[in-house]
């Protein structure tokens, strides 16, 4: 079946609240280590309280690359997966499969996204995964096989150090060093800025360092906030300067510089209370495209931690994709019953795609239904 069939399955599993075809995209945690202790991170920051801070077991803990090839096999029968997000509550690079499960996904036609600080990363190793080899240093890799969101979160090394909390002095440089790597090969990675009070006031300048290093887009994230990591949120005074100045400038500058961004989606995460996602007026049509699956093999609904839908080590995949548990949080979110945790959305601006085109495709009395707000 074609992307866009599948497409048109899915939209007709929506209106049915039943999916046709499994998830568009599966994101696999493959670590949980991380060689960072970001401000923001609600497993890794230094200001996690007590309760909140994982343990060295934890930390031990890595997806089995055994594990990994059975679910894409599981995922091939129930049909519909086009991608796959290799990220972890840590950084992927710190699981050595990483480039095997790579090259796995990549020989099924799948497109691959890694999230990462890259730090770690062996960019070679990474591009021969996806067959370009080293004598091929210069070609472009294309974008239906690879993205690569390359977490910056800081243009300047006193920014930069102060968001990843890195115990190494030479990190700001290490993360240029990988971009000059990457860049040698053609290839150009996404810039990911997520963004509180370690460096807000580079918003505008985020736009310059991405255009001088030709990222193929930025994406902004405001930081989402608990168990501690509170400490590092923006005041009421900074909400405001970026929602008024810091964001205008950036959107002008990047229309100047023809930088692609997300801000429109960004602005729309920052509110005065501790909210990120307005998902009541969005919608969350995740049931329908994603699935999350961690470390151990709890696979999640959504990126939410708190809303399971099942475990590898008991079913595969597939078989939960169409079970009762599964099925209970699309009726709970169909019927605008949201969860704990889904103000806080890490799936935004995902929704809000899917959101504003389902608004264009389908009957206003129908599309509110989809929210729960009946008239379906």
């Amino acid at each position: 079946m074609t992307k866009k069939a599948w497409r048109k399955e899915r939209i007709a599993g929506l209106l049915e609240n039943r999916p046709r075809v499994g998830p568009q995209t599966v994101h696999f945690d493959l670590a949980n280590a991380c060689n960072t202790r970001c401000v923001t991170c609600w497993h890794h920051s230094p200001h996690l309280v007590e309760g909140h801070r994982p343990t060295a077991a934890w930390k031990k803990q890595v997806l089995p690359l055994a594990r990994f090839a059975a679910c894409l096999e599981d995922l091939a029968a129930l049909g519909g997966l086009e991608s796959i997000i290799l990220s972890g509550m840590g950084d992927p690079t710190l699981n050595d499969d990483l480039y095997a499960m790579v090259a796995d996904a990549s020989g099924r036609g799948l497109h691959v996204t890694i999230i990462t600080n890259g730090l770690r990363l062996e960019v070679s190793r990474l591009m021969e995964a996806i067959g370009v080899t080293a004598d091929g240093v210069g070609n472009v890799v294309p974008n239906d096989r690879l993205d690569l969101l390359f977490s910056v979160c800081g243009v300047s090394e006193p920014a930069w150090q102060a968001f990843h909390a890195h115990p190494r002095p030479d990190g700001f440089q290490t993360m240029e060093a990988r971009l000059g790597e990457l860049a040698a090969y053609g290839f150009r990675p996404k810039h990911v800025q997520v963004i509180c009070a370690a460096n807000v006031h580079e918003v505008p300048a985020m736009i310059d360092f991405a255009h001088a290093r030709g990222a193929k887009a930025v994406s902004f994230k405001l930081a989402s906030l608990a168990h501690g990591t509170e400490a590092a949120g923006l005041s009421p005074e900074q909400k405001a300067a970026l929602r008024d100045v810091l964001v205008p400038a950036a959107m002008a500058r990047a229309e100047a510089l023809g930088v692609e961004t997300d801000l429109a989606a960004f602005r729309r995460q920052i509110h005065d209370d501790a909210r990120t996602a307005p998902i009541e007026d969005v919608g969350c049509f995740m049931g329908f495209l994603y699935a999350r699956v961690t470390v151990l093999g709890e696979v999640l609904f959504c990126c939410n931690t708190a809303v399971p839908v099942g475990d590898l080590r008991d079913s595969g995949l597939a078989a939960m994709w169409h079970g009762e548990r599964w099925q209970s949080r699309r009726d709970s979110v169909r019927r605008g019953a949201y969860f704990a945790g889904c103000d806080q959305c890490g799936k935004l601006k995902q929704n809000l795609k899917w959101s504003e085109r389902l608004q264009r495709e389908l009957p206003a009395n129908v599309f509110a239904g989809l929210l729960g707000r009946g008239g379906a």
